[in-house]
């Protein structure tokens, strides 16, 4: 007799001897597993253990689970932006209040409010305090069904919106295959006004237009936005940003106040980097910067940027031409132009008002612009800044090098002239600048690594300015 035949044998006898012993067990196939862990009405313990209102997968609602593409748009003006505060559930975010929609919804399991990397959550853009969307888009995995959109909306707030669900691949990954992203930035027009002179009445003349089409004109391309940003060095290849268009549109009235939209889209960007790009706009627009200190931004190690308040600041879609082209068509492609209508209706009623409310009775870009002439636009407390962490950096390196041969004589860590800096590292710290009044004011410092000497006429050349002045102090500016 081989082994085969033993092992078939014992096997036999032993599903005998369980059938005999527990005859109230039904064995439909002796490697089955237990389905009754998925079953409330057996009374087992795993149910047991879940909390109360949660959601076992044999309580979800019908259909089969797949994975989606999900349109919603949402008002950010209740919430500290749109990513979910793990660490303090208190803080209110829009994903907050997304997951649990789902979960009430019944479409996801229970355990994805705390855990959403189970439903392989991914959401296109974050987006920051104040924010408002009408296309941000995100992936995840959840039952679906032909009321799936409508069982998620009744569980969310009116300001969060669940617009349209798309079925796609598994591969799928909102952040990760968006080709692009259009976000738009409206704001009063008597913010264009030379400083000092802003005012409700103001109307912007074609002159101011024909300046503000200038500098939005030269930020397209591919540059390097490492002072528009936070945590970035120049140098660094994850701060170079590709523009693909910043345009404003015609100016219109709300309540006797005249407003104007920019529309900037680009393949991604980094954190405050649009509402810096505005700052520095309307800052020299006013004549408060000179076109130097845009030569600066680019091609110098530190510079001080100016940050637009976030009230007008709207994701207006995200983009996926190259993803609808390949394995995305036997779906459909992530395409919403059927709710198209649903869009421009929640930016009409929900978002448009925020941002008119907060500027017209809530004062918020007049209230920023009293700020505008306590940051330095001619570069010099940039750039004493910038020598003094240098300097820190260097004593730091010091003390740690002799500490380490006091310690011991007999293992001395040598320090290489490569592991050698003469600059601080980068980090995501916010240093102090002190503006030009001598007012202390938070302003986003980049640690960045110097690479101006023979190497800033190529950064320079980036920027796409012709002005030879302008080209000859940003290659002396640091030495």
């Amino acid at each position: 007799m081989n082994c085969f035949s033993i092992l078939a044998r014992f096997t036999k006898l032993r599903k005998n001897y369980i059938t005999k012993a527990i005859p109230s067990i039904h064995l439909h196939s002796f490697n089955s597993t237990m389905d009754s862990h998925d079953s409330p009405s057996k009374g087992n313990a795993e149910n047991k253990d879940e909390p109360e209102g949660s959601v076992s997968q044999s309580d979800l609602v019908s259909g089969p689970k797949r994975k989606v593409a999900m349109l919603f748009a949402y008002c950010g003006a209740n919430y500290h932006g749109l990513q979910m505060n793990r660490g303090d559930r208190s803080i209110k975010t829009v994903e907050g209040a997304l997951f649990q929609a789902l979960v009430d919804a019944k479409v996801v399991p229970f355990n994805c409010v705390e855990e959403p990397h189970k439903m392989t959550y991914k959401s296109a853009s974050r987006t920051d305090k104040g924010v408002s969307t009408c296309g941000q888009v995100a992936s995840l995995k959840l039952r679906v069904n032909e009321k799936v959109v409508e069982l998620i909306n009744q569980h969310l707030p009116e300001d969060i919106v669940v617009l349209a669900v798309r079925r796609t691949t598994q591969g799928f990954n909102a952040q990760m295959k968006a080709d692009g992203r259009t976000y738009s930035y409206t704001l009063p027009t008597f913010a264009f006004a030379d400083y000092g002179m802003h005012s409700v009445d103001y109307r912007v003349t074609e002159d101011k237009l024909a300046t503000l089409r200038s500098i939005l004109f030269r930020y397209q391309g591919t540059h390097s936005f490492h002072n528009f940003t936070s945590g970035k060095r120049m140098g660094d290849m994850s701060a170079n940003r590709f523009i693909i268009s910043f345009e404003h549109g015609k100016p219109f009235l709300v309540r006797g106040v005249e407003f104007i939209t920019l529309t900037v889209k680009g393949q991604s960007f980094m954190i405050h980097q649009i509402r810096k790009m505005v700052g520095m706009a309307i800052a020299m627009v006013n004549k408060l910067a000179s076109e130097e200190h845009l030569v600066r931004a680019f091609s110098q190690p530190l510079e001080d940027i100016p940050k637009a308040p976030g009230t007008g600041l709207v994701l207006e879609k995200v983009h996926y031409e190259r993803f609808n082209k390949g394995p995305a068509k036997q779906h459909g492609g992530i395409v919403f132009d059927d709710v198209q209508d649903q869009v421009d209706e929640f930016r009409k009623t929900r978002i448009f008002p925020y941002i008119y409310k907060e500027e017209i009775e809530n004062s918020s870009m007049l209230d920023w612009l009293d700020t505008l002439s306590r940051h330095d636009y001619t570069g010099k407390s940039s750039r004493e800044q910038w020598e003094l962490q240098v300097k820190e950096w260097n004593l730091k390196k010091e003390r740690e090098s002799e500490k380490s041969q006091n310690n011991d004589n007999n293992d001395v860590e040598v320090i290489s002239d490569e592991n050698k800096s003469s600059s601080p590292p980068c980090d995501n710290n916010c240093s102090e600048i002190s503006p030009l009044d001598g007012v202390s004011e938070k302003s986003i410092v980049n640690n960045v690594h110097c690479l101006v000497n023979k190497e800033v006429a190529d950064n320079v050349s980036d920027v796409d300015v012709t002005s030879e002045p302008a080209l000859k102090k940003a290659k002396t500016f640091v030495t």
